[in-house]
């Protein structure tokens, strides 16, 4: 006949089971750093830049216009003209279309 484990003796080993498990994959670190808004690509960006102005794109880069995430893009149109389109960085709105007079 089997001999039964005192009580004391079960709870310690549930207890050394219980630290030796990791936590559960679903667990989340509530401490953890703020997470960056997700963001359009530059390329994204770019062919909504070309929507509002046909050409060739001179110039691209990600910029802050007033505390907002932008891509700025110089364009080059077939009538030798110069714009710049800004587009928000993360809605993918248009925020700019000027002609650039040099």
């Amino acid at each position: 006949m089997k001999t039964p484990i005192p009580w004391t003796a079960a709870v310690a080993l549930a207890v050394a089971l219980g630290a030796a498990i990791p936590a559960p994959i679903h667990a989340v670190n509530t401490q953890t750093a703020a997470v960056e808004p997700m963001r359009i690509t530059q390329e994204q960006a770019r062919q909504i830049a070309l929507q509002q102005v046909q050409g060739r794109v001179l110039h691209a880069e990600l910029d802050t216009e007033n505390g907002v995430l932008v891509y700025e893009f110089i364009i080059l149109t077939d009538q030798n003209q110069v714009y710049e389109v800004e587009v928000n960085a993360e809605t993918g709105k248009v925020m700019k279309v000027e002609r650039e007079d040099f």
